[in-house]
């Protein structure tokens, strides 16, 4: 089939099966309804290998709940994972073994509750990977256009979710390939690369491991995704959930040396949530009552930030006693229009929106970023503009008459400073060269490297970031700009002081030095103000 025709393909069967479920829980789950303690059992294995070979591997697990709780369990397979979600019209269920993505829309429509999650080898997440033969010409996951790939079946998240969120982070999707098919199983999907029928496929890394000896090579890997997960309906009484999540946890696994099964929280499957707004467009990502709000400027993917500061907002969480948890909008536009809303508690931003916002009185500064930039720990950052290798562009006097991309007129690294530093050698950037928006520093970056532009603006740390996902040998850096003070955190003027006061400490007083590494920092320091404010007499305002 046609590229363009699997992207709408896969959003139409998470409505399908959205659809499917609403049907079985208004039918068959009503909210008063519960599980009674003698009653079996009726447990859903929404299946990603052969029936049989799913079977097998619960009956271990089936036999150990029944000992444990002292009532029956009935296993319920379907072909495969829609006819699984249909057969939820006619069949009810206590309990259902699921894909993460599944699980996140059936949590978000109906409140199942979550119980365990899957631990292979002690791990209790997975990764994907979209693998080529060893010899194959691709080098880099940006250069795959017109390439043939092979997915699993609609509904899976390591064949199907993870591998089109790889593909939208370097902008491309399914229609930008010559072919794309879906295969029965992962088994198929590494064979068929290896065969020459497809030149990429989507597997899981276990899967390529089992593979990699015979000339598999991985072209891009994802970041870590929480296991599948095993939720009770919303009509299990609590007293039935406790019971269920003990014996999973302390007595029961699925049969073999390398499984079992471990607490889980829901926030764990926020990334996969991220996936599914990106790919799909529906938006699962809640916000319960008394939830810290922390608004990140989308400087990166939503993926990248959101792997980068979940552990910062745990540590927030862990130091205040409140549940912080992240926003991160879709552009600059939606995060400076949050914040004037009031819709976050707190904003992490660069000093060109710190300070359009700061002006307005929606927010003041707590603490400044120290980073990086680019092997020096510093409070201040700079830009760099960036062309490809074989450009005809040399320096910056070359500007004029090119089409730039720049990541936002809002961004500071990515187009303010460069602004800044071409007024300075009598260069008006705004008036004398084309200027398009790529709202992401990857996008900038990747821009250029496909020669859609001929000149990009972005912070020269990023330049980091997008270095496995395209050949950095064909980027050229032709200027970088003065160095200007580093992104704040700051609160929103409507938030309690305590609270603001706790952050600030907590904040400055971090020296963890994993923690900082998985943000990108190396820490914060105390707000400077005066340099904030030298910053403002020079930039623009709208």
């Amino acid at each position: 089939g046609e590229g363009a025709n699997w992207n709408d393909m896969f959003k139409k069967h998470f409505f399908y099966s959205a659809l499917c479920l609403a049907f079985s829980f208004a039918a068959l789950c009503p909210p008063s309804a519960q599980a009674e303690t003698g009653d079996p059992l009726e447990f859903l294995i929404v299946p990603v290998e052969r029936e049989t070979a799913m079977f097998r591997q619960f009956l271990p697990l089936k036999n150990c709940m029944e000992k444990r709780l002292d009532r029956a369990v009935n296993l319920k397979l379907g072909h495969d994972a829609r006819a699984a979600v249909d057969a939820l019209r006619y069949n009810p269920w206590d309990l259902a073994y699921m894909d993460p993505s599944l699980y996140c829309e059936v949590k978000d429509k109906y409140q199942v509750q979550p119980i365990v999650k899957l631990q292979r080898g002690g791990r209790d997440t997975y990764k994907s990977a979209l693998v080529v033969r060893a010899d194959s010409q691709w080098g880099k996951l940006a250069d795959i256009r017109g390439a043939s790939m092979a997915l699993g079946q609609p509904g899976s998240s390591a064949t199907q979710l993870i591998p089109l969120s790889l593909l939208h982070q370097v902008d491309l999707t399914l229609s930008d390939l010559e072919q794309v098919s879906t295969l029965p199983n992962e088994d198929e999907i590494a064979l068929s690369v290896l065969v020459g029928d497809h030149d990429v496929g989507a597997v899981s890394i276990d899967v390529y491991e089992k593979y990699a000896a015979e000339g598999l090579r991985i072209l891009k890997a994802s970041e870590e995704i929480p296991q599948f997960i095993i939720c009770a309906a919303p009509h299990v009484n609590q007293a039935a959930v406790e019971s269920i999540r003990t014996a999973l946890l302390q007595n029961c696994s699925l049969g073999q040396d390398r499984l079992s099964f471990g607490p889980v929280r829901d926030r764990e499957y926020n990334i996969v949530r991220i996936m599914l707004k990106n790919i799909t467009g529906q938006d699962y990502l809640t916000y319960p009552p008394g939830t810290v709000k922390f608004g990140l400027l989308p400087l990166y993917s939503a993926i990248t930030l959101n792997k980068r500061f979940t552990p910062l907002a745990a540590y927030l969480s862990q130091k205040t006693g409140r549940d912080f948890r992240l926003v991160i909008p879709k552009d600059f536009e939606e995060f400076v229009s949050l914040v004037r809303a009031g819709e976050v508690d707190f904003a992490y931003q660069n000093p060109y929106v710190y300070l359009l916002l700061a002006r307005e009185g929606y927010v003041r500064s707590l603490a400044l970023t120290v980073s990086k930039e680019p092997d020096e720990p510093r409070s201040t950052f700079r830009g760099v503009i960036i062309t490809r290798h074989d450009s005809a562009v040399r320096d910056i006097h070359d500007l004029p008459g090119k089409r730039v991309m720049i990541v936002s007129h809002k961004s500071a690294g990515g187009y303010r400073f460069q602004k800044l530093f071409l007024r300075g050698q009598g260069i008006e950037i705004e008036d004398q060269a084309e200027l398009v928006e790529g709202k992401r520093h990857e996008e900038v970056a990747l821009a250029v490297y496909k020669g859609q532009v001929e000149v990009g603006f972005m912070r020269e740390s990023a330049l980091r970031v997008v270095q496995d996902l395209l050949d950095m040998d064909q980027i050229r850096v032709v200027a970088r700009t003065p160095y200007y003070p580093n992104w704040p955190v700051a609160v929103h003027t409507t938030t309690n002081n305590e609270l603001a006061g706790l952050v600030q400490e907590a904040l400055i007083s971090l020296k963890d030095t994993e923690l900082l590494s998985n943000v990108g920092v190396e820490g914060f320091t105390q707000p400077e103000e005066k340099k904030l404010s030298a910053l403002q007499e020079q930039v623009e305002f709208p």
